[in-house]
């Protein structure tokens, strides 16, 4: 990846301009929202999505729980990548990116400031529903696990993926938890899958494109350790055996599940054949296709569980 061009520097004496404390406010928290990437953040709230679905009461749905709960969520998810973005900030710029942090735009101090809002939100909203609140502690202590020192998973891709595939049943346990209602039977099948596709398909994905940064950070995942071409192998091997995961647990175990295993499986496919067919300049490509496949599955298996009430 080619680095970012830095910002020339300030002329000697020159003062940014003073905005508005109102106009300030909004402009850091829309920074921070860019920074927690906006596209994992709908996806997460995908994920506590389909926990709600699957578990959707035979009742009324709790419209407020359910909106506090998915508010209590996007907090937390929120407040993780942010400390992420903190963490990684020599990572990043070895890499090129352009995020606020990298970039400049967004100050770290900021950033750390509205982690602690966002954590304070996060348990604040969860802390009258015990279920909720276990998950949405759960998201916060995996988020500084993987980024902050000691623990630093990130570091490794064993305990990498680890941390992943467990934020991802976190996701959609805090949706079930949210409806209240009695769990739908493949719930948790494609709970468990999508949280694996998370750990040995994206976890491995997203290295590709940032072994540079990985390597001045010393990190030492496979794709550092071993090499990209490693890498992209155990991706391209990872996809399709977590698709036909998912198939055949769907076949055996709930059948209409199948709709959306097939759509995993045809993502699943575009992923090997990227991570086989590297193209220069492509590095990040196999992660944008596990990205578009997630929004694909969850939107399948959103259709199939209201289909199914």
């Amino acid at each position: 990846m080619p680095r970012a061009s830095k910002a020339p520097p300030a002329a000697p004496g020159s003062k940014s301009p003073q905005l508005p404390p109102h106009t300030a406010a909004a402009r850091v928290a829309w920074l921070c929202l860019r920074e927690a990437r906006p596209v994992v953040q709908v996806v997460f709230l995908a994920r506590f999505t389909v926990g709600v679905l699957g578990a959707w009461p035979s009742e009324h749905l709790p419209a407020t729980r359910v909106a506090t709960g998915a508010l209590a969520w996007f907090c937390a998810t929120a407040s993780a990548y942010l400390l992420n973005g903190v963490m990684d900030l020599p990572e990043d710029r070895a890499n090129g990116s352009r995020r606020p942090l990298a970039s400049g735009a967004l100050s770290a101090r900021a950033a750390r400031r509205a982690i602690a809002v966002l954590t304070l939100a996060a348990l604040l909203l969860s802390v009258f529903d015990l279920g909720l609140f276990l998950c949405v502690g759960g998201i916060l202590f995996l988020g500084w696990a993987y980024s902050a020192p000691p623990l630093s998973a990130k570091r490794r891709s064993w305990s990498s993926s680890l941390s992943v595939t467990a934020t991802g049943l976190c996701a959609y346990g805090a949706g079930a938890q949210a409806a209240g209602g009695e769990p739908h039977p493949g719930l948790w099948l494609f709970a468990a899958v999508m949280s694996a596709w998370m750990g040995l398909v994206g976890a491995f994905a997203k290295d590709l494109g940032d072994i540079p940064g990985d390597r001045e950070g010393g990190r030492r995942t496979l794709a550092v350790v071993r090499g990209e071409k490693a890498a992209r192998t155990v991706t391209a091997v990872c996809a399709p055996a977590v698709g036909l995961v998912f198939a055949v647990g769907a076949l055996l175990y709930d059948p209409p599940l199948l709709a959306a295993a097939v759509v995993l499986l045809c993502g699943a496919g575009w992923i090997s054949w990227l991570c086989r067919h590297p193209a220069t300049g492509r590095e990040r490509a196999p992660y944008r296709a596990f990205m578009v496949c997630q929004y694909a599955t969850h939107l399948a298996i959103a259709a199939v569980l209201l289909l199914e009430m």
